[in-house]
């Protein structure tokens, strides 16, 4: 649905919502891709900041995708920059350049609203994504620069959890195999 142009591969909070690597603010540039197109669909609905912009993704998947407001401040720059929306006083509004955009790859206020209600099936899976991406933050972080104790509970923790990664992998390929 959200092809091409801003975004390659899956559109706006397509699968993960754009990734977050460890140590990174906002991971690839895809994800900022993906952010600007969500939030020059957004803007169908009528003229917003970017915190208005969090609040009507996060209400449009109820809770499932809350992108960062900085994300979607930069989002709103390179939108103005190439002039599919004017933003003054922090408050963008789409240009008839951002109107034509979205008219030709096909997005409504309609189709983006249904897509972003379908990610709301996959909250939990945002949840596990973003908590190991945020687990494996740390570990690296320990591990580069840790104290000896801290490396000592790394250790006990990493066994932790790749056991419960190994148990829930164990289960969905039971259930899935069942099914």
């Amino acid at each position: 649905m959200f092809h091409g142009g801003f975004s390659e591969g899956p559109g706006f909070g397509g699968p993960g919502f754009g990734r977050q690597r460890a140590g990174g603010r906002f991971g690839r540039p895809r994800f900022l891709k993906r952010i600007a197109l969500g939030t020059l669909a957004l803007l169908l609905d009528g003229p917003a900041d970017a915190a208005h912009i969090v609040q009507r993704t996060s209400e449009a998947t109820d809770g499932a995708v809350t992108p960062p407001q900085q994300a979607v401040e930069l989002a709103l720059g390179v939108l103005a920059g190439r002039g599919l929306v004017t933003v003054d006083d922090g408050v963008a509004t789409l240009t008839e350049l951002g109107r034509n955009t979205l008219a030709w790859r096909g997005i409504s206020s309609e189709t983006a609203h249904v897509f972003l209600a379908r990610m709301a099936k996959f909250a939990d899976v945002h949840k596990i994504r973003w908590g190991l991406a945020e687990l494996a933050g740390l570990a690296r972080k320990i591990t580069w620069a840790g104290t000896e104790e801290q490396k000592a509970q790394l250790v006990d923790a990493r066994a932790k959890v790749l056991a419960a990664i190994t148990a829930a992998n164990t289960s969905l390929h039971g259930v899935l195999a069942e099914g």
